[in-house]
């Protein structure tokens, strides 16, 4: 009997067949090419594994590029066992339902789902929460930006990370029953976020503390913090502390609303903070727009014996840039962010770069003050630190990054192609995004401050 004749293709290698997969035009014809047999299948799915741009699943995008529903629900099959995140920008019970009918019970490596639908009014029913939870039993970090009660969020039992903020309009925050719960039974919980953007809050977290101990990150509205900030700082793992604002205020009956200033906010916490941790104190922004001190606020501060800040944000400042001389004898500083000063100096901010080495983040968007003059002036000083970084190979220190949109010399970067430039290449480096943490707004943190702590 003669035997049987082996398709020429398939006499090539692994490696060949693998230069073929590279040449495949899109992820359709790479499906096809996959479903010939089982040896291309391996071959398909060893390069789907390691590309970065299917490690998360986002039904919408996938259903984009695999319009045909039986490649898209081969093609989510075969990647079930490695997908690492997921988002979801449409209604959440439509798309549970979809997966289900496609026979997607678990997706067990998902660690991460983060849901932001493009409906404002989709918001998420408890039975959803509960079915998401049976689909994600590994999800460490969970992120829901529209109203939710908090009912079933327990069920994660491996959450590490819950993000309930968004800096709009919620119809209701999350109930306190189950705020409870979810403090009680979620032992490996290392950043909570329960802020609320557009009224007081009404949680409390006198009976969750206790079961915190291994929380990192805590950001929470102010009303929140107010009874019990004492326990707060005493939590031993504590690093990073985000306080919000109250978007409505008490005012006084004997006040007139006309001339009452919405701006002055409590401040007492914001002392008491630097008061009782200040040797611990690495890193504080506060917005001046939100809560304007008086001038020499920070002469006094309890910060100063210990010098440890590295990471500095005041921001939406009105008082004379003389004020910041006193934050030039911070020596670690890594991050600047003077964003929105209305009288920021050239000279004031070369101390900064003169005299802070390992300064690496420099924000000084919307500083209409700020002249070209600075930029030559700060990259001298920065030749002068390391005069042979030009060199090939020599890499000692990272450059500069200087954030500069509608700064007093966006202009000239931009005319001048400073971005481009060979003089500044590896001094420093021009760049229109806001600085890697700071969070939305004119200010490093939204209407409010933060603190970031170093413990033992």
């Amino acid at each position: 009997m003669a035997e049987e004749s082996v398709p020429e293709i398939l006499q090539l290698n692994d490696d060949c067949l693998e230069e073929i997969f590279d040449r495949l035009q899109d992820l359709h014809s790479e499906v096809a090419f996959s479903q010939t047999c089982q040896r291309m299948q391996h071959i398909c799915l060893s390069k789907w594994r390691i590309s970065r741009a299917y490690e998360q699943l986002d039904l919408d995008k996938w259903r984009e590029m695999l319009p045909n529903y039986e490649d898209l629900v081969y093609f989510l099959a075969q990647m079930r066992p490695y997908l690492k995140e997921m988002c979801a920008s449409s209604c959440l019970c439509a798309l549970l339902k979809d997966l289900d009918e496609m026979q997607i019970t678990v997706l067990p490596r998902v660690t991460s789902f983060y849901y932001d639908p493009e409906d404002v009014d989709c918001y998420p029913s408890n039975r959803s929460i509960r079915k998401l939870s049976e689909l994600l039993p590994g999800l460490q970090k969970l992120r829901l930006t529209t109203p939710i009660d908090g009912r079933f969020l327990s069920h994660f039992e491996h959450l590490q990370e819950l993000h309930l903020y968004e800096d709009q309009h919620k119809a209701y925050e999350l109930q306190q029953e189950y705020l409870d719960e979810i403090c009680q039974k979620l032992h490996d919980l290392k950043v909570l976020d329960i802020r609320t953007y557009d009224v007081i809050s009404k949680l409390q977290l006198g009976n969750c503390l206790q079961s915190l101990r291994n929380l990192t990150v805590l950001k929470l509205n102010l009303a929140t913090l107010k009874p019990v900030l004492p326990a707060v700082l005493e939590l031993p793992s504590l690093r990073q502390l985000v306080v919000l604002l109250d978007n409505e205020w008490h005012i006084p009956p004997l006040v007139s609303p006309d001339s009452y200033d919405h701006k002055i906010r409590e401040v007492g916490e914001f002392y008491d903070i630097m008061e009782r941790k200040a040797k611990d104190i690495v890193g504080f922004a506060v917005d001046g727009y939100y809560m304007p001190l008086e001038p020499g606020w920070d002469a006094e501060l309890p910060i100063w014996a210990h010098r440890k800040l590295k990471r500095l944000a005041i921001c939406s400042w009105s008082h004379a840039a003389d004020y910041l001389e006193r934050y030039t004898c911070m020596e670690n500083l890594r991050l600047l962010c003077l964003r929105n000063w209305n009288e920021l100096s050239d000279d004031i901010l070369l101390r900064f770069v003169e005299l802070c080495p390992h300064l690496e983040h420099l924000d000084v968007s919307y500083c209409r003050e700020l002249t070209p003059n600075f930029l030559p002036r700060a990259l001298e000083i920065l030749k002068q630190r390391e005069p042979r970084k030009p060199m090939p190979g020599y890499r000692h220190t990272a450059p500069l990054l200087l954030y500069y949109v509608l700064s007093g010399f966006e202009d000239f970067i931009d005319k001048t192609n400073l971005k481009s430039s060979p003089d500044y290449r590896g001094y420093i480096v021009f760049t229109a995004d806001f600085p890697f943490g700071s969070e939305r707004g004119l200010s490093f943190v939204d209407r409010g401050y933060q603190f970031e702590f170093d413990c033992p």
